[in-house]
């Protein structure tokens, strides 16, 4: 592509050495992946700045240099574009070098503290349904249909990943995309060159403070998705930070805001909740009438997502009897609400829920669905927010009737420092807490713990198949951790 084509779109302070007829092959913002007729960009980082390794970016084939600090050495065979924010830039640049893929698909954006990964899998249930090609940006995998595609590590790829993914998804014939969007994505503008069609906005409570610092930066970063959605706005009305980006968008905005919640006076509204273990029943009340559904996936909370994926549909044209259809038949999510099928006389729920709210929801939920007591294990993260340890501990100590408190993740942090912070809190509410440092031996304590009837409820963890360590990252399962615990029960009874 034309170098004059590529910067088309770009805010550019000034250009050194300008050559508009320069064909670049290839935008890196890592110069190691830099080859001939590269244009290279250079980001400042938290560990390092892409500034330092200009010499090196040119001495290995870049012929164009996007940046924002003043530079010392120009060469003349390099042209160098001087703008405000590179980080900013390199979306922008993405999307033009891959032809805007974005705008030639229906693009749905979720944010969130919580829900973004089931309302994308939902969103992708439904428009399947209806025969429709879909791709999805997230958490646990990015899917092309039903291909894994790498997703990098990241919930929110950085900006040039995103658009290159959206141009594969595109090129293979997916019309609609359902991403997640992370705080960190849109606080780095990972997302800057996406045509959003939808903005959805699921909760916004207590997680990744240790790098927002406040909630108030946390918000600000969640919102700078519904600038770009062109289409529609669908906000949770129940969540008080919903109710603010709503009276926000719609003063600054033109694009319309549709509310969804379980209290009345939504635009879309549901009641009469029937909970069970295979599912939900419930009532939605929507702006054209009534529609009693039923949701494939247990709790509450999978409720919620379910409203905002029928109001995403429904305003994208699809029928309510294909968004019914694909409700009674929506396969579970890998480690959200996950209930085990195991040859136990105690239930299994495994779920990702690591924060304040998610915990809460979770065991809200499970005490609707079961009858016999909730036997609790879970940790917290190393190197992140310690200020939600104790908070998480008070409403597992408030909702559970035995809690065993474990590793998850500990990172470069002592596991008992972060298990005794999160204990403090256990035990405002209760003394049925106990401590098993290693992960796999705390689920197997727990199970211990089960009578027939009984819940056994693994939160944290959910998809992941890791456990971070100080010094090593080990392979984990959950999944398999609670087989081989109630493999060891059986195998002790019958001994």
């Amino acid at each position: 592509m034309k170098l004059e084509k590529l910067l088309k779109e770009l805010k550019i302070i000034e250009i050194t050495n300008n050559q508009p007829d320069c064909d670049i092959g290839k935008i890196c913002y890592n110069s190691r992946e830099v080859v001939p007729g590269s244009l290279f960009v250079a980001i400042p980082g938290y560990v390092t700045d892409g500034h330092q390794y200009i010499g090196k970016a040119i001495s290995q084939g870049a012929m164009a240099v996007v940046h924002q600090d003043d530079l010392s050495d120009y060469q003349a065979d390099v042209s160098y574009i001087k703008v405000a924010d590179s980080r900013h830039a390199l979306g922008i640049l993405g999307s033009c070098f891959y032809g805007k893929p974005s705008a030639s698909m229906v693009v749905t954006g979720i944010t969130g503290t919580n829900g973004k990964t089931s309302l994308t899998y939902m969103l992708k249930h439904i428009f399947e349904t209806e025969g429709k090609k879909c791709g999805l940006i997230g958490t646990i995998h990015n899917l092309i249909g039903d291909q894994v595609v790498d997703n990098r590590g990241r919930t929110t790829p950085e900006s040039l990943e995103v658009q290159e993914i959206i141009n594969e998804m595109k090129e293979r014939g997916c019309t609609h995309l359902f991403m997640e969007v992370s705080s960190h994505g849109l606080a780095l503008d990972r997302v800057n060159g996406v045509d959003f069609d939808y903005g959805i906005f699921t909760n916004l409570t207590q997680d990744h403070l240790d790098y927002h610092k406040t909630f108030e930066n946390y918000f600000e970063a969640k919102a700078k998705l519904f600038y770009q959605a062109q289409k529609a706005n669908i906000i949770n009305g129940d969540d008080p930070w919903g109710r603010k980006l709503c009276a926000i968008l719609k003063e600054k905005t033109s694009v319309p805001v549709i509310t969804y919640g379980l209290n009345p006076g939504h635009d879309y509204c549901a009641s009469e909740l029937v909970f069970g273990a295979k599912g939900t029943e419930f009532t939605l009340v929507t702006p054209d009438g009534e529609e009693k559904l039923w949701l494939n996936i247990p709790g509450e909370f999978m409720v919620y997502n379910a409203i905002a994926a029928i109001i995403a549909a429904v305003t994208e044209g699809v029928s309510m009897a294909v968004i019914r259809e694909a409700l009674a038949t929506m396969p579970g999510v890998e480690g959200r609400m996950e209930i085990l099928d195991l040859e136990a006389p105690f239930d299994v729920v495994i779920d990702y829920a690591h924060s304040p709210d998610s915990l809460e929801k979770l065991l809200q939920s499970v005490r609707k669905i079961f009858t016999g007591r909730i036997v609790l294990v879970f940790g917290c993260n190393g190197d992140r927010d310690k200020e939600k340890r104790p908070i998480m501990g008070r409403i597992a100590g408030e909702y559970a009737d035995m809690v065993v408190v474990t590793s998850d993740n500990p990172a470069s942090e002592n596991p008992m420092d972060i298990i005794n912070a999160v204990v403090a809190g256990v035990r405002e509410k209760t003394d049925q807490v106990a401590t098993v440092e290693l992960r796999q031996e705390g689920i197997y304590y727990g199970a211990t713990l089960c009578r027939p009837g009984d819940v056994l409820v693994l939160a944290g963890k959910g998809h992941e198949k890791q456990e971070i360590m100080k010094d090593e990252t080990l392979y984990y399962n959950e999944w398999d951790t609670a087989r081989e615990a109630v493999a060891r029960l059986k195998l002790k009874s019958e001994n």
